[in-house]
């Protein structure tokens, strides 16, 4: 029960955002296709694939951790990621999202107060 409460408290005392996936997603160039990685507030990791703009998205889990999605949803609020401006789309373009938030770079580096974030979520192993 006290976990239950204890749950329940931080659940209301977090920012909806923050308790939304955070994915961080690369694609674009000839074909639309793309590949990326999202993280539930569970820990949930899920690697996700489009081969082409129209096909349909595949799905392959690969783990769980949740104090990676803590870490990183930290890592998010202590950067103000909510206020980065994105920058225009490239042939390839890269996102991190979370919640209704998405920051947009051409394909490359990402901005440098996400990167961290960016590379471990797209390079998470089990």
């Amino acid at each position: 029960m006290r976990a239950i409460l204890v749950t329940l408290g931080l659940a209301l005392a977090t920012p909806a955002w923050a308790q939304s996936p955070v994915t961080a997603w690369c694609g674009g160039g000839v074909t639309g296709g793309g590949n990326g990685t999202r993280i539930t507030p569970d820990g949930t990791i899920t690697r996700l694939s489009r081969n082409t703009a129209g096909s349909p998205e595949v799905a392959t889990p690969l783990g769980q951790d949740e104090a990676a999605f803590r870490r990183w949803t930290a890592a998010l609020a202590a950067v103000g990621f909510s206020r980065l401006a994105s920058q225009p789309p490239g042939n390839m373009t890269c996102t991190l999202s979370q919640g209704t938030t998405t920051l947009r770079w051409p394909g490359g580096q990402p901005p440098e107060a996400v990167a961290g974030v960016f590379a471990e979520l797209r390079g998470w192993r089990p």
